[in-house]
């Protein structure tokens, strides 16, 4: 796989500029959705902008001395990275903008209204037009704060290119949400911004020449409490909650032997995932058969119910291999005795903490569950959207950076080497990607195709094929 990446690199650096720019979406969808251990392309990026500059005009700088916009590539209804970027835009003091590079629906749209002063969505039939839409907006601005898709180069190199002109009169801020795979934007950046020690070590295999400094996940924490001591439920309830992929055996960590050692020591106990396909996630089964009227999965709950059930539990099991994020310390805070196992991925709150290495030290952490006040305190000190509002705005408009206090308060026994594939590629790659990269070259997607284990490559086949036969038929 590395080799068709290098490959695709290599066209990109010999192609025009639409045909550059199109091939680098590409170029960074694959390293975003395989890890390879590359995470950034600064020099790319350096060469796009170069490629560019000679088909894009810069018009006049505008706005005031505090003029700033956000920028996403599309924003959604729902999902973590959206809202952080809604917290973020609600901590300035002044009326922020907002710009989407690729496409925003009417309903999204409107939402977006109610946290930014203007919406403007980039517009552009080709990869120039639009690059250049982009340069429009973005040079009305004296900050920039990107909250882009890792494959975003369109917003890279207008990025890259309002600073070759502009320089220090424009201070480019880069919200790092997707902090474990590959991204585009590595050298526009003045700041970049750390949510997590997971990204802090990542970080530390890119090329970066921008400053760090400490944001963290924003987290509600105005009514924290501490659990109670005890239970008053008749039955212990535990359950877990997350997208079904966190809960899938990797690398030889498994979450199974956890659930089957709980409910064997607790005869009068039940297990819920909330969050698997209970007919696609076939690791699942042979638990379900084996405590069929003590472990359930739910594919999904409605809000208002999943507050209602969680309110009942007894305890939060954070998924594992994958942790849930910010959800483990969400649960805490709302008074529920939290565990898990150390993950390998980690660092994401003081949460982390609660969380134990061995299933024996699980089941412990169950029959005398710990005291949690001190790590709610912790929470609360890191993670409150007090907390974080002052180090974004110290950053933002008085350009002091904060040192990540997750690294300096949890111990690093985490690996970055964990999501990559040991032998044939499992992480799927977006079927409109595989399309884009058909197109292309097909010689570079049957290789990429070939670099796949059998199961997910025949699922990237028949996704492929429904997506041709829908195009001939449409």
């Amino acid at each position: 796989m590395k080799d068709v990446v290098e490959q695709l690199r290599t066209r990109i650096i010999e192609a025009e500029p639409a045909q550059a720019l199109a091939q680098a979406q590409v170029y960074g969808a694959l390293l975003w959705a395989v890890d390879l251990d590359i995470y950034e392309a600064a020099e790319l990026e350096r060469c796009l902008v170069a490629k560019c500059a000679p088909v894009v005009s810069l018009p006049p700088a505008g706005g005031g001395s505090n003029a700033c916009v956000h920028v996403v590539s599309e924003p959604y209804l729902q999902g973590g990275h959206t809202r952080l970027m809604e917290r973020l835009a609600q901590m300035h003091g002044e009326p922020v903008d907002l710009l989407v590079t690729r496409q925003s629906q009417p309903q999204v749209t409107e939402r977006m209204s109610g946290f930014f002063d203007h919406v403007v969505v980039a517009q552009g039939d080709d990869p120039c037009s639009r690059l250049q839409d982009i340069l429009n907006e973005l040079s009305r601005y004296e900050k920039v704060i990107l909250h882009i898709h890792p494959d975003d180069i369109l917003a890279t190199v207008a990025c890259g290119l309002l600073k070759q002109q502009r320089g220090k009169q424009v201070l480019v801020y880069f919200v790092n949400h997707a902090d474990h795979v590959f991204s585009f934007g590595a050298s526009v950046a003045d700041f970049y911004f750390e949510i997590s020690a997971y990204g802090h070590y990542v970080d530390k295999k890119k090329h970066l020449t921008a400053q760090k400094s400490f944001l963290a996940i924003p987290i509600e924490t105005g009514n924290a409490k501490a659990a109670d001591a005890a239970s008053s439920h008749e039955k212990l309830k535990i359950f877990s909650a997350a997208s079904a992929a966190k809960f899938k055996p990797h690398r030889g960590l498994d979450m199974r032997p956890s659930i089957i050692a709980i409910l064997k020591r607790f005869t009068d106990a039940e297990c819920w995932i909330i969050g698997a396909n209970p007919l696609t996630n076939s690791w699942w089964w042979w638990v379900k058969l084996r405590y069929p009227t003590r472990f359930f999965i739910r594919r999904h709950l409605p809000y208002n119910e999943y507050l209602a059930f969680a309110e009942q539990a007894d305890f939060y099991l954070d998924s594992y291999p994958v942790p849930g994020g910010t959800a483990f310390a969400e649960q805490l805070l709302k008074g529920k005795r939290c565990i898990g196992l150390v993950s390998p991925i980690q660092g994401y709150s003081p949460a982390d903490a609660l969380k134990v290495e061995t299933v024996e030290q699980l089941l412990a952490s169950i029959e005398n569950p710990r005291s949690s006040a001190g790590v709610v305190e912790d929470v609360v000190r890191v993670n409150s959207v007090e907390s974080v509002k002052a180090r974004y705005l110290a950053c933002v408009y008085d350009g002091k950076c904060s040192e990540n206090e997750l690294v300096a308060m949890l111990p690093w026994t985490g690996s970055l080497d964990f999501m990559k594939s040991s032998g044939k590629i499992t992480s799927m790659i977006p079927t409109d990607v595989f399309d884009a990269l058909c197109k292309i070259d097909r010689a570079l997607a049957i290789r990429t195709l070939l670099s796949y284990a059998w199961v997910p490559r025949i699922k990237i086949m028949i996704k492929v094929a429904v997506l041709w036969l829908r195009r001939l038929r449409g």
